[in-house]
């Protein structure tokens, strides 16, 4: 078979993406190639889910080019397509498929917008800067999704799919197209399931408590060491009538735009193991904070609230801290 295929499928999925993206036209993509190199390596495979709300289901089209030359078939196809989105979700898209797409369409001078209108949010991106609150190991898709309990059938890489389609441009053997075709499926479809970890970092980070009689959601964005402080910066919703300016001889807290907070605590260091140190607070210099107990694996005296040993902050602690200087100063 030497032309382009549109492998069509039908995914029932629970996902409601309006609870992320509201009154935006969602997908998401991942393409194939044979190589890193974009100027070099061709595209043979681009696959595009999103919700068909005619048919009230989710849909993967796969754009598989059956021989090289058929590249731009298949580029001319998705290009088509991806226009009528708002908003692409990828796993290290910005990086790779969506510059590779680009490109590629360029290369062939195939009329379109070159996803230059379309939001990218980039699945990656998102672990990679919230990755002191989860700990993965790595940050490949099948960690995520092993973290998750993601249960995923295909075993292969994106790199031993390359030798598969090229064995499969000699052999025509339908099984190797079976398998590039399941590998790229399931990067796919276990994204709808991977954006669960949104919610799992939102509940990590956030608490909603009544902060100046209204009731508010508190969230953290960024936890990072700057001198002998921690800085801790957020987000208050819904925003305040005006800014804060706190201030005691252990921390600060301040806010900008009526709804950004940045608090500045003062911390300690100390061994938490032998030749393991970390950084505390001792709550006893805090009034506000009779309530806070320490949430870690270590062993410490009742007035040490660890904030964080190596690269793990230990966010529970953290969340907590914030929470009792917000009731503190209501």
């Amino acid at each position: 078979m030497n032309n382009m295929e549109i492998i069509k499928s039908n995914i029932t999925h629970n996902l409601k993406m309006e609870k992320y993206f509201p009154e935006k036209n969602v997908c998401f993509v991942d393409i194939e190639t044979t190589g890193l190199n974009r100027n070099k390596e061709i595209i043979y495979l681009i696959g595009l889910l999103f919700f068909n709300r005619s048919s009230d289901s989710w849909v993967l089209n796969q754009y598989f080019a059956n021989s090289i030359e058929m590249e731009k078939d298949i580029l001319g196809a998705f290009n088509s397509e991806i226009n009528n989105f708002d908003v692409v979700i990828t796993y290290n898209g910005d990086s790779f498929d969506l510059p590779f797409i680009r490109y590629r369409l360029k290369r062939y001078d195939i009329d379109g917008i070159y996803l230059d209108d379309i939001t990218s949010f980039d699945l990656y991106k998102i672990i990679r800067s919230n990755n002191m609150y989860l700990n993965l190991p790595n940050l490949k898709l099948k960690t995520l999704e092993q973290f998750l309990g993601i249960e995923r059938e295909d075993k292969l890489s994106g790199f031993e799919c390359i030798g598969l389609y090229y064995d499969y441009m000699e052999s025509n053997n339908s099984v190797l197209r079976e398998n590039i075709l399941k590998h790229n499926y399931d990067d796919l479809v276990n994204m709808l399931d991977t954006m669960n970890i949104l919610d799992i970092l939102d509940r990590k980070k956030s608490f909603y408590t009544e902060f100046k009689n209204i009731h508010r959601k508190i969230s953290i964005d960024s936890v990072k060491t700057v001198g002998d402080s921690i800085v801790i910066n957020g987000q208050i919703q819904p925003k305040m009538k005006s800014n804060l300016k706190y201030y005691r001889d252990n921390y600060s807290l301040n806010t900008e735009s009526h709804g950004e907070f940045f608090l500045s605590l003062y911390y300690k260091i100390g061994f938490v193991e032998k030749d393991l140190k970390g950084l505390y607070i001792d709550k006893r210099e805090f009034e506000e904070l009779p309530l806070v107990n320490n949430n870690s694996p270590y062993k410490l005296l009742p007035n040490i609230i660890l904030l964080k040993v190596g690269n793990l902050y230990y966010i529970e602690n953290i969340k907590s801290l914030v929470e009792e200087i917000f009731k503190s100063i209501d």
